[in-house]
């Protein structure tokens, strides 16, 4: 099938285009700039040539007209947003569009056609389980009058026999969002420093499950029905543990009455009245926060065969994109992103010291007097803290290599800089740039088998030297974390033995 979709340049409609074209439907998508929707697209794999991008607003009714002609089925995902942000005329903007969008597919017969609302249009909730039948709730604010507004149209169609089929989402979470929401705007805030801990919760549902369902419910001709995926309910509590455990990093949390978190929402929304500034807590994100219960997805499952992926692997996926992308300082992450990651995050001490310390350790002098000291300060450290600290931690990280004596066969301790790679770590033989390989690499070549301690971790490992390949793929990450490297190649006037230390 031809399939419209309005929003492709955000982050349900993106995703839903490759979810159709996943299940080899044709998308044709309306979007006021071509250009950014293609890169938006791009990010998740959707190839130039596989969507149609056609130009257009969907407050226009002649764009979105010649857009709907010669589709077979609709799904309506553009909305303006205002639940952090500033609203405008958000109802004038959001039922206009519905009444192009829908109210135009609707005109020309289509049998499938989607309609994406919210769960939001149903908070504060009447009861303790939200369903596609449950009392709308009586919004605030512009956003939620337009959402409600949008919804009051499309279920007149309904009524009138239309095949209209609304599906209401909760927090929509995962990887490749173009503009922060939200939820991941505010778990952006939170992570690793503080977490308000109110009552209520959140529901998590994964913008690909989300983004599949939508592309089988045209699919399904169901006709006119109303569908909930709210997703995994987690309350505040259990979704701070949860980002603690796939993270590695323990939050501090404070408990807050509820009453007292609408109160700082409003309070916030005054404040920014009078001086406009970024924050994600705002009145209306306090009450979902505070009021959210559960949702009831069972007709949405059964109708559609889904199942929803884990609310484990949603919330890592999202995470690790935040820290990716640039939303999340990667330390915050934790163990959901690399060491090389981290470290283009560099600490006061790393920011203010490396580039001296780089001098430093380039010297020709300092390869005479540098072997002579730094290791033993380190192998002090290390045995001082029980292989926590050394010296060269403070710049990049260190471990602490034991090998077996090529000659002697005894236990060889050596304090070294590395890369953690994967599940193991890369380590140069550089010697401080002198002309003769260092006597552990040796030890290496003829005994691969050795250990390593990193961070008060003891590891067994078999040792791999790199071939040239190898080597060349490796190498600008590593001189990426010391970039002394390449002046140790200069002065010794030898290739550097790199080496990959794989757990056994």
């Amino acid at each position: 099938m031809r399939v419209l979709v309005t929003g492709a340049s955000g982050f349900v409609g993106s995703h839903t285009v490759r979810a159709l074209l996943d299940a080899g439907h044709r998308p044709r998508a309306l979007v006021r700039d071509p250009g950014k929707a293609g890169r938006v697209l791009r990010t998740i794999g959707v190839r130039a040539e596989d969507v149609e991008l056609v130009p257009g607003d969907m407050l226009d009714a002649a764009a979105v007209a010649e857009a709907l002609d010669g589709c077979d089925a609709a799904i309506h995902a553009a909305a303006s947003i205002g639940v952090t942000g500033p609203q405008g005329d958000l109802v004038e903007v959001n039922v206009t569009g519905t009444r192009n969008v829908i109210g135009g597919a609707v005109a020309r017969g289509m049998s499938s056609i989607v309609h994406v609302s919210t769960i939001g249009i149903f908070v504060p909730p009447a009861g303790p389980v939200i369903t596609a039948d449950s009392a709308l709730a009586n919004p605030r604010t512009g956003y939620g009058r337009s959402k409600l507004a949008a919804e009051r149209y499309v279920r007149g169609l309904q009524d009138d026999g239309a095949p209209v089929t609304i599906v209401y989402p909760g927090g929509v979470c995962g990887p490749d969002q173009p503009h922060l929401d939200a939820l991941n705007e505010g778990l952006a805030a939170a992570l690793g420093k503080l977490w308000p801990l109110p009552g209520g919760g959140v529901s998590v549902v994964d913008v690909r499950d989300l983004a599949t369902a939508l592309a089988r419910t045209v699919e399904s001709r169901q006709g006119a029905s109303r569908w909930v995926l709210g997703g995994h309910y987690l309350t505040w509590p259990q979704y701070a543990d949860l980002c603690d455990a796939l993270t590695g990093v323990k939050c501090r949390r404070v408990r807050v009455p509820s009453g007292a978190m609408l109160a700082l929402g409003s309070a916030l929304d005054a404040a920014k009245r009078v001086r406009p500034f970024d924050y994600p807590l705002t009145r209306d994100a306090a009450e979902f926060m505070v009021t959210l219960v559960p949702t009831d997805d069972r007709p949405i499952l059964d109708a559609l065969d889904l199942t929803l992926r884990p609310v484990e692997e949603t919330v890592a996926d999202g995470l690790r994109w935040l820290a990716e992308s640039g939303h999340l300082n990667p330390r915050r992450a934790g163990r959901l992103v690399t060491e090389e990651r981290k470290m283009a995050q560099p600490t006061l001490i790393q920011r203010t010291l490396g580039p001296v310390f780089q001098r430093i350790s380039g010297a020709g002098w300092f390869a005479k007097v540098g072997p002579k000291i730094v290791p033993h300060v380190d192998r002090a450290l290390h045995k001082l803290t029980g292989g926590r600290a050394m010296l060269g931690q403070l710049l990049v990280p260190s471990l602490v290599l034991t090998t077996t004596g090529a000659v002697s066969g005894l236990r060889r301790q050596t304090p070294l800089a590395c890369l953690p790679d994967g599940d193991g770590w890369l380590v140069v033989g550089s010697n401080f740039g002198r002309e003769k390989h260092p006597a552990w690499t040796g030890n290496l070549i003829k005994n691969p088998d050795a250990e390593v301690s990193f961070r008060g971790a003891v590891t067994p490992v078999t040792a791999h030297l790199l071939d040239d390949a190898e080597r060349a793929e490796a190498w600008p990450r590593l001189t990426a974390v010391w970039p002394v490297y390449d002046r140790y190649v200069e002065r010794a006037d030898r290739q550097l033995r790199v080496f990959r230390l794989t757990p056994r």
